[in-house]
């Protein structure tokens, strides 16, 4: 059985290793201690993990533990010991099938399960990315990019092939995490995490994303949508860059956006976000991450639910969720009029003391 020589200054003692009884407990470290899954060995600038779901429905079973990063991007960690059938081939077919059934989520999908997970607004958990967080979170799951983690408590040399396999020839990372543990006694332990499977693609590297404007945006929303709503994204450009205090152009791969942000007390607030796609975000979770009162928030929701075909949630505050409606709703004057006006008064409860 392996062993380490712990030394401490003269002395030195020998641990030996000891064996996972139950998956539960492989579990239960990854999920307080997301730093044993060792990214940065493979991956130069690799960002700190977040725990933000333990046994998620996935289709017909449970993903084991769910993280995601500050780039958004989801990785799913499935366990197995050694001693379990299922950790040499079923395995790979599993964690395959919920990467499956995850890409088909939504944005918010992925922020209901982190807040009540979290127990907190995910935005606020990760410190208050730009919008772009949100926007990267899209763009990933549309690209089926994630990535995906098979933890076992000891090395199978035939999973580490088929593993090292797939993530040469996948737009999404497949990798083996091994954990040895060993136990100096009931209250210290050492674990030891190593990575395998790690392999360079063999697709074609994508360039670095540009920060969008206002050209490229109006291109992209020809492309994407009839003239009537993009008449109307072109009138809430011109609103937008008469009224806000600052505009901010996404850097999604392939879809456009722009962000109303208004001073609050010195800092910016994102009002609502405006995509290429025709669709408009409501910007509820950042509002609320700063401080904006529920109860002008509530009145901002009420108001918006007054035009004709647009219905807020209440949990959208309560669960400082984001929203979107299609712009083709504002395509009548009247009701692109009592949008700008809603979006001014929600201006005029922000910039003042509350």
């Amino acid at each position: 059985m392996a062993k380490i020589l712990l030394i401490e200054g003269e002395n030195s003692k020998v641990i030996d290793k000891v064996k996972f009884t139950e998956e539960g407990k492989l579990q239960d470290y990854l999920e307080e201690y997301p730093s044993l899954i060792p990214l940065s060995e493979i991956v130069e600038g690799a960002s700190a993990l977040l725990c933000i779901g333990r046994e998620v429905g996935a289709g017909q079973g449970a993903v084991d533990l769910l993280f995601i990063d500050k780039d958004g991007l989801l990785t799913v960690v499935e366990t197995k010991l050694a001693k379990n059938p299922e950790a040499r081939r079923t395995v790979i077919g599993q964690i395959i099938e919920y990467a499956s059934y995850i890409s088909q989520w939504a944005t918010d999908d992925v922020y209901r399960i982190a807040n009540q997970y979290l127990g907190a607004n995910l935005d606020e958990v990760m410190g208050n990315l730009s919008e772009d967080f949100r926007s990267n979170i899209e763009q990933n799951l549309k690209n089926g990019k994630m990535r995906l983690i098979i933890a076992v408590d000891e090395l199978i040399e035939p999973l580490r092939a088929t593993v090292t396999f797939l993530n040469s020839f996948s737009t999404f990372d497949i990798l083996l995490l091994q954990v040895s543990s060993f136990e100096e006694s009931k209250i210290k332990k050492v674990l030891i995490p190593s990575l395998f499977g790690y392999a360079t693609k063999t697709t074609t590297i994508s360039p670095p994303r540009k920060r969008w404007d206002l050209e490229r945006f109006l291109a992209n929303t020809r492309e994407r949508c009839e003239q009537e709503t993009v008449d109307t994204i072109t009138k809430l450009y011109d609103f937008t860059n008469s009224n806000a205090d600052s505009i901010n152009w996404g850097t999604g791969a392939s879809l456009g956006s722009f962000t109303f942000r208004k001073l609050r007390h010195g800092t910016l607030v994102s009002i609502y976000t405006v995509y290429s796609d025709g669709s408009i975000q409501f910007n509820f979770g950042e509002m609320k991450g700063k401080e904006v009162k529920e109860e002008i928030l509530e009145s901002f929701r009420a108001k918006l639910n007054e035009i004709p075909n647009v219905m807020v949630p209440e949990e959208a505050i309560s669960l400082g969720k984001f929203p979107y409606i299609m712009a083709r709703v504002l395509t009548e004057a009247v009701n692109l009029k009592n949008f700008q006006n809603t979006v001014l008064a929600l201006c005029q409860q922000i910039e003042s003391r509350e």
